[in-house]
């Protein structure tokens, strides 16, 4: 078995976590590329939602969302775990988000946790669930 460089592999986990969950200008196809076929969000107040389709769908209305400043949100997450197989691993972190709302600007922060899977070599989202806090 191959020793697993677990610096390089957090590094690649941080990369996917700002190109899908950070940078909203990102294309959504490429947001998707990373998705495992088993995904699932669970967003706060919510259902799981779950399969590539909605997701796709969600994330669309994500990227139409105005995000007039990240305040500040750490960009990326403050831990990486990866386990010692290296086939799993999980971030998690914190997040401020001001957004353009109907009735002015959308104040949304919280914490929040993702999985990740290594899927033939490559690392894939496979979840996350997070919560808004006063």
């Amino acid at each position: 078995m191959d020793q697993i460089d677990f610096e390089t592999e957090k590094n690649i986990l941080k990369d996917i976590h700002v190109k899908m969950l950070v940078d909203h200008n990102t294309d959504v196809d490429e947001e998707m590329s990373y998705m495992a076929e088993e995904a699932f969000i669970i967003p706060p107040g919510g259902p799981p939602i779950t399969g590539t389709d909605t997701i796709k769908n969600v994330l669309r209305q994500m990227v139409k969302t105005e995000i007039v400043s990240f305040g500040d949100r750490q960009h990326g997450p403050s831990i990486v775990w990866i386990s010692s197989s290296g086939d799993l691993a999980f971030d998690r972190g914190r997040f401020k988000i001001m957004s353009s709302g109907p009735n002015g600007p959308v104040e949304e922060k919280g914490y929040y946790v993702t999985l990740y899977k290594k899927v033939d070599n490559q690392w894939k989202f496979v979840g996350q669930i997070w919560n808004n806090v006063p």
